[in-house]
């Protein structure tokens, strides 16, 4: 089955010549869930689809615990392939700006200092990678199909993702070369 993509309009706000543009955006046909997973799990070996089911569980529960421990969780095949990779990510920072600004806070400081980067000005998600392997096997063998723009379709990435398109190499793109951002509770780099 081909992947669908549609193709989307860019019109900036004001008068920016050459700003105009089109961009694709995959577009998803189902969400595969813990029951549907199982379902499949289930399909491909001795299990009962509610044992699949149980074992989803109890993985996306453990997945949650170690990340809160500040570890990485990597899910493999079984010839230990990587797939994808979940881990916490901390963001925040603290400028000479900053400090000038409130001169009362940081006692009249007038340069930044490591120790005034505190817990209260961080920001924390959660990461996800997808594995090298993984990404370039599906880029070579999709079929493309492109599909009219409708707003019932729903994207790749939830329109709050931050999805960045990963990228072979990873880097900033989140490791192994998946790289999407996902914020609000959910997956991120």
């Amino acid at each position: 089955m081909p992947v669908k993509y549609r193709v989307r309009e860019y019109t900036p706000k004001g008068l920016q010549p050459g700003s105009h543009s089109f961009y694709a955006e995959a577009v998803i046909d189902n969400v595969i869930d813990n029951h549907a997973l199982a379902k499949k799990v289930a399909a491909r070996t001795g299990f009962k689809s509610y044992e699949c089911a149980a074992v989803i569980a109890a993985v996306a529960e453990i997945v949650a615990e170690e990340t809160a421990e500040n570890n990485r969780v990597t899910l493999s095949n079984e010839d230990g392939t990587n797939l994808v990779s979940i881990y916490p990510v901390v963001s925040g920072k603290i400028s000479d700006v900053d400090v000038l600004a409130d001169p009362e806070k940081y006692e009249n400081a007038e340069v930044a200092t490591e120790d005034m980067l505190t817990p209260d000005k961080l920001a924390w998600r959660l990461g996800a990678s997808v594995g090298i392997k993984y990404s370039k096997q599906f880029a070579m063998n999709k079929r493309a199909q492109k599909v009219p723009y409708s707003p019932n379709q729903t994207p790749a990435a939830p329109a709050d993702s931050g999805d960045n398109g990963g990228g072979e190499n990873g880097g900033e793109n989140g490791g192994e070369g998946g790289g999407n951002e996902y914020t609000g509770g959910g997956l991120g780099d």
